[in-house]
């Protein structure tokens, strides 16, 4: 009776040991990152006001950086702009200008045109993107209020 009582005992280790050393398993783990990006633009117009004749105008605003959007994206970004005609009239040497950048840009880099053009890039990130806008009057321009639109579109680059 005692041999039984100390073969119990053992055959139950076993049992636990073998049971302990099934519960491992491999798991695989995956996930499908999607890209992502949010532009919000904080500005809804730009208003040169009263002007006159001249080139590289600045907007009132570009030095404060007031024309800027709020990025959050996990990939690069390309930004095109476009513009329609002016109206009542487009006029030769009427030149709407813009630059952006993770800082506020100083200087003009671009013409935005009738025809959709690259002007910048962003990089993936959580961060403020500046735009800033000049004009350039010609002497011919006749006196009037000149209305535009621009649009300015973010995309995965």
């Amino acid at each position: 009776m005692k041999k039984a009582l100390i073969i119990l005992p053992i055959a139950g280790l076993l049992l636990v040991a073998l049971a302990v050393a099934q519960v491992s398993e491999d798991i695989t783990v995956s996930a499908d990152v999607q890209p992502y990006y949010s532009v919000v633009f904080n500005y809804a117009s730009v208003s040169f006001g009263a002007v006159y004749l001249g080139t590289d105008i600045p907007a009132p605003g570009n030095s404060i950086g007031a024309y800027n959007v709020s990025i959050e994206a996990n990939i690069a970004l390309r930004l095109n702009a476009i513009k329609t005609p002016w109206m009542p009239a487009d006029a030769p040497g009427f030149f709407l200008k813009f630059a952006s950048g993770y800082e506020i840009p100083t200087a003009p880099a671009y013409i935005i045109d009738l025809i959709s053009t690259t002007v910048g890039y962003t990089s993936p990130g959580v961060f403020t993107h500046y735009h800033a806008y000049w004009l350039d009057i010609p002497p011919e321009l006749l006196p009037d209020i000149y209305l535009t639109t621009v649009t300015l579109t973010y995309e995965p680059a």
